[in-house]
């Protein structure tokens, strides 16, 4: 991605812009008072504090935003339907790091692994397909597409602020997400290892061939 400047402390400087999709992790939520913690103790905010020459944060969290769109009541929390409006008002960016699937989990959702996955594969697919678009590619992306950066629903004790909504049940699927995702990562590896070996493989054929000596063949014709 080309970089976008911005001012800093006065001059000019290169900046990458991080967009951070997410839900109440994200926004900053207080689980026990139910309100939003102080801006300074935000993850977002530490790390742009932390980074504040380098990225350039752009913190887009909301209470209860689940990956899908399996909201009924409260349609704004549905992510799907509100992130490419959010990711084109904030573009072009760097990066795109995805921080739902907690709320997915919840019962009244009764989803499986596999199907918050899939929500949450949702979020590449449709990025990809927006910079397949040729007119998109320039306006959102500078023609060049970000990074993607997942984190996947969080650790959190169910039992003691959330067990209305979440049981066992809900932290078996959790832990069958993550168990995914690493089996996905590790196949994935595999896979670029092969390309790579693959690659080397025909680099090196190319290589003999070009090195082969010529060897040009003497052919003499007898008079009839």
């Amino acid at each position: 991605m080309e970089l976008v400047t911005y001012k800093i402390n006065g001059g000019v400087g290169i900046m990458k812009k991080i967009l951070v999709y997410g839900d109440s992790n994200t926004w900053g939520d207080n689980f026990i008072t139910g309100q939003r913690i102080p801006d300074e103790k935000q993850w977002v905010n530490i790390l742009r504090k932390k980074y504040n020459k380098e990225y350039l944060f752009l913190q887009e969290g909301l209470p209860g935003r689940i990956a899908g769109n399996d909201e009924i009541m409260k349609k704004y929390k549905n992510g799907q339907d509100t992130f490419i409006s959010i990711f084109r008002t904030n573009a072009p960016v760097d990066t795109v790091i995805i921080s739902l699937g907690t709320n997915d989990l919840q019962l009244k959702y009764n989803k499986s692994s596999d199907d918050i996955i899939k929500d949450l594969l949702w979020y590449k697919d449709k990025i990809e397909e927006s910079f397949n678009d040729e007119e998109d590619k320039i306006k959102y992306f500078n023609s060049k597409m970000p990074n993607i950066v997942y984190i996947l629903p969080i650790n959190f004790d169910y039992q003691v602020n959330a067990s209305a909504i979440f049981d066992i049940e809900c932290e078996k699927k959790r832990q069958e997400i993550k168990r995914k995702e690493k089996k996905e990562r590790r196949e994935n590896k595999r896979r670029e290892e092969k390309r790579k070996e693959k690659k080397r493989k025909e680099k090196k054929r190319r290589e003999r061939k070009f090195l082969m000596p010529v060897i040009n063949d003497k052919v003499e014709f007898s008079p009839k």
